[in-house]
């Protein structure tokens, strides 16, 4: 009797570790084929039969990829209690959880108190979700999704929506089956564990125009599972790609064997009825799987995951080119995409829409489990690099199958809200890219009547969704370079074309624009400098109004420069040639030295020949005389029609007016000063009365005022005598005029009311205090 006992305990014993490898085979092929749930609920059932080490491990690791970190620290605590056996992988797996719900200092202590490592671990490979809150980025499918597994959701030209689902319709014999891991990436071994899992079918639906839904015929040879369509039209025909999962027992002889997905392709007429379904050619679904087909009709590229051979690890993406002969397909040879793209763990679900390659992955860093990736396609065979969609597009959940058919129609699929961790289709609700713009002068006033329009660049016009008190608020698709355009009359012009939306997710861009008032007459800006005796070498007091005439052609590089050189009458003509020439060129290398191009400046030089004061050669002149006559003139014209026809892009006109406001006030010199004592015009007044005297010159339609709050009787005597050196030197006296005030404040007042109107009309008149 013993014996029998002793037989019988064996004999259950050896059922028993025959039934736990059978389970622990079977969810390391779950595993493998990122079937995480399944995964983990069959470790926990092996663990159940059996504590083990590698049963609790691989239950905390699939929990942890299927975002369940709750149960993967529960697991990993036990897979600890194996002291001998856990690794430093499983102390960094286990923090990751921790950290994903925000538990990492307390799984330390824990770490700490059990002495399981004195290491300092750090998670890797992950990114935190922002806690910030906020509106839901993407909107429940309610009309599509149900209580089973529903994701991929793809369209066909006419607007007919497919997706794959779980939901348990009975098939064409009437017959019920058990449910099975969503996504028909499944290894099966033996029929029991069909009957184990207790899951439906995965099928593909459809949904018309109208709403309703209906399964798409499949029916082929032992067709299983039927997933991840895609619908492409070629020559006229729609046909879909999709993958599926066979009944192979009767074609296999051995029982141990692993059958994996397959390609399938056929023609589908108007009703969404699958006529026929070709096998793809490179299917083997005993040795690698095929799956998430994309026809991309713009390249002709079929692309697809599998883990074949050759690979980077797990599952790849490749792609083979195809074209049609008769109603069968010819394919090429299938090319991995490359490092960029691929990883050692598993891509997956690939899709192409206007030069941009977008897939899921679970080995590049993301958030957790499968994120969803996007890389630009540099050249028909180079990828760039690929980036994470962020936290707009992906959660600490699975998100996969990213499928876009418009700047706004964005579907993606997750399992971030499914309850039992099944997915469901969402739709990206249009990410709120906004234009906020503002209009005002230069004085910061807003500019209420300012016509802003706005457009796409080679496009449609953008409507305003709002505007009011000089504020304009837009909404921009995504994808788009824009264009401004604001042409309010009397102003310059803006053309800004540097808006766009490329490469953003979400935001407002903001802009303030400042209009200048447009000059009403051409302006010509002069300056001049002087020179020693003998001497072409430009004086350091000379440098700042070099440097202020670099400064504005600099900020306005259409404007030219002419520069005229002079000497006095002493030496021959013949050496005051050389020497004028000398001092133009002096002029010319300095300008080129700050960075002026040399072709931008035009110089000329005249010896005597053109004495600003007439002191001849034998005539006896002052010392201050002569000084006049050693010069160099400068001139900026600036023709306002010119400005209007050759700048269409979006100047700082206001910083540009500015600085030409800041070289008129020097040209005028805007004070004139003059010591008590003084009877005659000194050198520096006669300086600067030149200088005036060359601006009148080039600004014919400009006057002259003197104005002045000293004692009246000398301030008549001081500007008499620069009407009358102005008047002899060949200015108008209709355009000099002189005005005395009882004191500064209303000299001041009145150099600000002439300052202000010139804004309006234009410069038409430079006012001189004298002091």
């Amino acid at each position: 009797m013993k014996r029998v006992v002793l037989i019988i305990s064996i004999l259950l014993v050896a059922l028993t570790a025959n039934a736990q490898y059978s389970l622990l085979r079977y969810a390391d092929q779950q595993k493998t084929q990122m079937n995480y749930k399944v995964a983990a609920e069959v470790y926990e059932k092996a663990y159940e039969k059996r504590p083990t080490y590698t049963s609790a491990q691989n239950a905390a690791f699939c929990h942890s990829k299927n975002n369940e970190y709750d149960l993967s620290i529960e697991w990993y605590k036990k897979a600890f209690a194996f002291s001998g056996e856990y690794t430093d992988e499983d102390i960094t797996g286990f923090l990751d959880a921790a950290l994903a719900i925000g538990q990492r200092e307390e799984i330390l202590d824990y770490l700490s108190e059990n002495r399981i490592t004195d290491k300092e671990h750090k998670p890797v490979n992950y990114k935190p979700v922002s806690k910030t809150g906020g509106e839901d980025p993407v909107k429940y499918l309610g009309d599509i999704n149900s209580v089973a597994a529903d994701f991929i959701l793809d369209k066909d030209a006419n607007g007919n929506r497919y997706f794959v689902s779980d939901r348990g319709e009975k098939l064409d014999d009437g017959a019920r089956v058990k449910k099975l891991r969503f996504d028909a990436k499944n290894k099966m071994y033996g029929e029991e564990i069909y009957e184990w899992t207790g899951r439906d079918y995965l099928k593909i639906y459809r949904q018309d125009a109208e709403g309703n839904i209906h399964a798409v015929n499949t029916k082929g040879s032992g067709f299983m599972h039927v997933s991840d369509p895609s619908v492409v039209t070629v020559e006229g025909v729609d046909y879909m790609f999709f993958s599926v999962t066979r009944d192979l027992k009767d074609e296999v002889k051995s029982r141990d064997f692993e059958i994996q997905p397959e390609l399938y392709y056929g023609a589908i007429n108007k009703d969404g009825r699958l006529l026929f379904a070709q096998p793809f050619p490179r299917n083997s679904p005993l040795k690698y799987g095929l799956i998430t087909p994309f026809a991309d009709q713009e390249t002709s590229r079929l692309y697809f995951a599998s883990n074949m051979e050759g690979g980077y690890g797990g599952y790849d993406i490749y792609y083979v080119t195809y074209y049609k002969e008769g109603d069968r397909f010819i394919f090429s040879a299938p090319a991995n995409l490359g490092e960029r793209i691929n990883s050692k763990s598993n891509e997956r679900d690939p899709f192409a829409y206007k030069g941009k390659f977008y897939f899921a992955s679970d080995g590049h860093s993301g958030y957790g489990g499968l994120d969803i990736f996007s890389a630009r396609s540099l050249t028909g065979e180079v990828f760039g690099q690929a980036v994470n969609m962020g936290e707009k597009v992906n959660s600490v959940s699975d998100d996969f199958a990213y499928r876009q058919y418009g700047d706004e129609e964005i579907y993606i699929s997750s399992n971030r809200k499914g309850e039992e961790g099944l997915d469901d289709i969402y739709q990206l609700l249009p990410a709120r890219r906004k234009l906020l713009a503002k209009v005002m002068d230069c004085d910061g006033n807003v500019l209420e009547n300012a016509p802003v329009v706005l457009h796409q660049i080679d496009g449609d016009s953008v409507e305003w969704k709002r505007k009011e008190e000089g504020t304009f608020l837009a909404d921009l698709s995504a994808e788009q370079n824009y264009e401004i355009k604001i042409d309010l009359e009397g102003y310059f012009p803006v053309y800004d074309k540097s808006i766009s939306s490329v490469g953003l997710d979400s935001g407002t861009i903001k802009r303030t624009y400042y209009l200048a008032k447009i000059p009403a007459a051409d302006i010509a800006i002069t300056e001049i400098i002087y020179y020693d005796l003998d001497r072409s070498l430009i004086r350091r007091t000379e440098h700042d109004i070099l440097d202020d005439v670099v400064e504005v052609m600099k900020m306005y590089p259409r404007l030219s420069l002419d520069v005229s050189s002079h000497t006095d009458s002493r030496a021959t003509d013949r050496y005051n040639q050389r020497l004028s020439k000398s001092r133009a060129k002096s002029v010319e290398d300095y300008m080129v030295g700050k960075g002026i191009p040399k072709e931008r400046i035009n110089v000329n030089w005249f010896g005597e020949g053109r004495l600003a004061v007439d002191c001849p050669d034998g005539k006896d002149c002052s010392e201050d005389q002569h000084q006049l006559n050693r010069r160099s003139e400068l001139v900026l014209k600036v023709a306002v029609d010119d400005w209007l026809a050759n700048h269409k892009e979006y100047k700082d006109y206001c910083s540009l007016t500015s600085s030409l406001d800041e070289l008129l006030k020097k040209a005028e010199a805007d004070k004139l000063d003059f010591e008590p004592e003084e009877d005659a015009l000194g050198g520096e007044q006669l300086m600067t009365l030149e200088r005036l005297k060359l601006f009148l010159q080039m600004n014919p339609k400009v006057v002259l005022r003197f104005l002045g709050a000293s004692d009246q009787a000398v301030f008549e005597k001081w500007a008499s005598m620069s009407v009358d050196y102005l008047t002899g030197r060949g200015i108008s006296s209709k355009r000099l005029s002189k005005e005395w005030f009882e004191n500064v404040e209303e000299v001041q007042g009145t150099k600000h009311q002439s300052r202000m109107a010139s804004f309006d009309t234009g410069l038409q008149e430079i006012i001189i205090e004298i002091k």
